[in-house]
């Protein structure tokens, strides 16, 4: 898909596509022209087309078949260099029925169901977020676990990642003893805790019911029942018997709350012989607290879904603007946009070379990070447009940041503040030290990260990953034998295999080459030589800054706007997308559109969508 240039066909403006049209329109051509390279025997860049045999199939694959219409539409493949080249009937038939598939997806013209997420595992910063809104501990006891993979588009939540294994549950034991163990060494936490004690003997099991049936039902996230609360119970019993006081009975119970599988995953209810179902008001309230929060829901998310309330549309609202609104929202921003937009690279990964950057310290990596977590905040909890991430007049900064920038505003302290910018080169993401940093190299910045950070993140357009044999760039760019990096990037394109991704990605990474691999503004480059930021996208569309790109990307905002909702919807439901979630994506984004691209339009929009709500029997 091109960049600005791809024009978006009308709802039902070709008509659908029957399954043996579709095979007679593409098979020979995928035979003729693309299987050589992207069939069994060889997957030339992991692309694989030889199992897309059916109607079905396609639908399976219909984002590889955006990008295949879009190759194939500009004569970027087949490659120049093949011996045989389709002729322009035969393009022009062929992405005509993908194209036709692509359209029967996005309107909706496809089965349409919820889709199914499987038993779900706390990842680590929602078993953090859960265990301190539980008990009040204010540690971080999952910090030993390991690392949670991403699946989806891209999120340690997703379901089909958060594999377990018996290392992790010896790590959950261990932590759930360190937080009960902190519990009881603090009076105040101990006392919220055990919030009843009994007044004689005999009532001592009927009071630790009450207390382990409170915590249990937080935990669990649900209503208990005396088969949820036997184990713990007996547990007790065991401790009462062993002369142990009222408190150090609840002790070991309350320990086994926390490895109890109920707590660690997510479950879902099933309903025999249906195909979807609606999900109950504790299971909406438990993806609501997770998707905006991380954690588990509070009380007062319990209360209602106790009620039957919860899906209650108006009162589904006013419990979202109240999360959004809460502090805990921050787990949002951390998050979902940190992984989304990259930001959470600055905890640990990024590492710039500290004789070639010294400015570069742990002050500033924590203010680079704060910025955008603060500014993903702030268009939320204010309601601001989306679009205020590609281009804004304002940012957050403490004294640190301002003095990198070298801000106008005076700013004071470690403290993150809203400034206004009046460099328009700066606003939006792309103006962020995080994202300017953690899209380059230890010794150099790299148009090529960055352009291809602008397709993916921003655009949900990525670049295809560079051939085997594409060879590789300097790590320094002081080393250039008399050439300016982008001669020697220059170089390095006339390869025919890199050349026209090159033309896509190259242009939008040269435009922010005057922000340095830290993210400071400069005019010259490390060996002295002007910058040059002048570019031009196929199409000849030319450009010559941060800001004229920032004014190119808005021209683009709906394309930005379904990326964006693609990913968050992603993440709020715990699962990959699907091509029947591609309706639905169409249906939010046009009333993203009629609202101004209210950020909160976005939230409210997912959280009463079909795949939000529903669960299906399938996927």
């Amino acid at each position: 898909m091109r960049l600005l240039l791809t024009l978006v066909f009308c709802a039902f403006a070709v008509p659908p596509l029957r399954a043996d049209e579709f095979t007679e329109a593409t098979r020979p051509f995928l035979q003729k022209y693309c299987i050589s390279c992207h069939g069994k025997e060889k997957q030339k860049g992991d692309i694989v087309l030889h199992d897309i045999d059916s109607l079905d199939a396609a639908f399976k694959k219909h984002r590889l078949l955006e990008n295949i219409t879009d190759q194939v539409e500009h004569g970027d493949m087949p490659p120049d260099d093949e011996d045989v080249l389709p002729t322009r009937a035969e393009r022009k038939k062929f992405t005509d029925a993908l194209s036709k598939i692509n359209e029967r997806i996005k309107t909706g013209q496809v089965p349409q169901r919820a889709g199914r997420v499987t038993l779900r595992r706390l990842n680590r910063n929602e078993y953090h977020y859960t265990v301190r809104d539980l008990f009040g501990v204010n540690f971080n006891p999952s910090q030993d676990f390991p690392a949670d993979g991403a699946g989806g588009e891209g999120f340690d939540n997703t379901a089909d990642a958060l594999f377990s294994s018996p290392a992790l549950l010896e790590k959950y034991l261990s932590a759930a003893k360190k937080v009960i163990a902190s519990v009881y060494l603090n009076p105040g936490l101990k006392k919220r805790a055990i919030f009843a004690q009994p007044k004689t003997p005999k009532e001592a099991e009927a009071t630790a019911k009450k207390v382990l049936g409170f915590h249990a039902t937080l935990a669990y996230r649900r209503r208990v029942s005396d088969e949820d609360l036997a184990p713990l119970m007996t547990a007790f019993k065991r401790g009462k018997q062993a002369k142990m006081s009222f408190d150090n009975a609840l002790r070991a119970p309350l320990t086994a709350l926390l490895i109890n599988p109920r707590f660690l995953f997510r479950a879902e209810h099933n309903e025999a012989e249906k195909d979807e179902w609606k999900l109950n008001d504790f299971e909406i309230a438990t993806r609501l607290s997770y998707f905006l929060w991380s954690s588990m829901p509070d009380r007062e998310l319990f209360r209602l879904a106790d009620a039957g309330k919860l899906s209650d549309p108006a009162v589904l609202k006013a419990q979202t603007l109240r999360m959004i609104a809460s502090p805990k929202s921050t787990s949002l921003a951390r998050h979902f946009a940190g992984q989304w937009i990259g930001f959470d690279k600055m905890v640990s990964v990024v590492d710039p070379d500290q004789k070639r950057f010294p400015a570069f310290n742990d002050d500033l990596r924590k203010a680079m990070y704060y910025e955008s977590v603060e500014f993903f905040s702030h268009v939320l909890q204010k309601n601001r447009p989306i679009t205020d991430f590609i281009d804004s007049d304002y940012t957050f900064a403490n004294a640190t940041l301002a003095r990198h920038y070298g801000l106008k505003e005076k700013v004071t302290g470690k403290e993150m503040k809203k400034v206004a910018l009046h460099n328009k080169s700066r606003g939006g993401v792309i103006g962020m030290g995080s994202v300017l940093t953690s899209t380059s190299l230890p010794l150099r910045t790299s148009p090529v990260l960055r352009g291809v950070w602008i397709l993916d993140t921003l655009l949900g357009d990525p670049a295809p990953p560079p051939p085997p044999d594409a060879g590789e760039l300097p790590a320094d760019d002081t080393k250039a034998e008399g050439l300016t990096f982008r001669q020697q990037l220059d170089i390095h394109r006339k390869n025919p295999k890199c050349a026209s991704c090159h033309a896509r990605i190259d242009p939008l990474g040269f435009s922010l080459e005057n922000f340095d691999a830290i993210g400071r503004w400069r005019q010259k480059d490390a060996n002295g030589k002007p910058i040059d930021s002048s570019s031009v996208l196929p199409g000849d569309i030319t450009f010559n800054s941060p800001a004229e790109l920032k004014a190119l990307l808005m021209s683009a905002k709906k394309q930005f706007a379904t990326n964006m909702t693609r990913k968050m919807l992603s993440y709020a439901t715990g699962r990959g997308l699907e091509y029947y979630d591609e309706a639905v994506v169409t249906k939010i984004v046009a009333k993203l559109e009629k609202s101004g691209y209210s950020s909160q339009t976005l939230i409210h929009e997912i959280v009463n969508s079909r795949p939000f709500l529903n669960r299906s029997s399938t996927r």
